[in-house]
């Protein structure tokens, strides 16, 4: 860099690119979060299902439900999830897991472009800083001349 206008150009172009790194990072996290929220309650949907169906040709209901208190409440979890973000039809854990992947993969590009820029942002404004205090203690100095 030979001048501050270049100097100055080019911190900013970082921090735009910083700040959008950082952006699509947190974006993926959020994703990820809900693709592994969908995971779980898809896993505990399967794994209890059976038993609801269970319930509904027990003969004595009550003591049925009270013997299977944990199952059915997993069950009537994962069902008021899939019905609260309208959930028709249960996405396959083949497909969240390889999805999950994807995400996972596209957050550490990201994430290194979010650190890539950090860095140089931070070695930029130490090297201005850097300069403007050399002029700060050259004017002092030539005063007293």
């Amino acid at each position: 860099m030979t001048d501050e206008d270049a100097l100055n150009q080019r911190i900013t172009e970082l921090e735009t690119k910083y700040h959008d790194s950082l952006a699509v990072v947190k974006d993926l996290e959020g994703r990820m979060k809900a693709n592994k929220e969908l995971r779980y309650h898809v896993a505990a949907y399967t794994s209890t299902k059976n038993v609801a169906q269970q319930l509904k040709t027990a003969k004595r209901p009550a003591a049925f439900e009270e013997q299977h208190r944990a199952e059915l409440t997993a069950y009537r979890v994962a069902a008021a999830y899939f019905k609260a973000n309208n959930i028709t039809k249960l996405p396959s854990p083949k497909n969240l897991e390889a999805e999950y992947a994807q995400l996972a993969s596209e957050k550490a590009k990201f994430y290194e472009q979010y650190k890539e820029a950090k860095e140089e942002l931070l070695k930029l404004k130490t090297a201005k800083q850097n300069v403007a205090s050399f002029f700060r203690e050259e004017e002092p100095a030539q005063q007293e001349r």
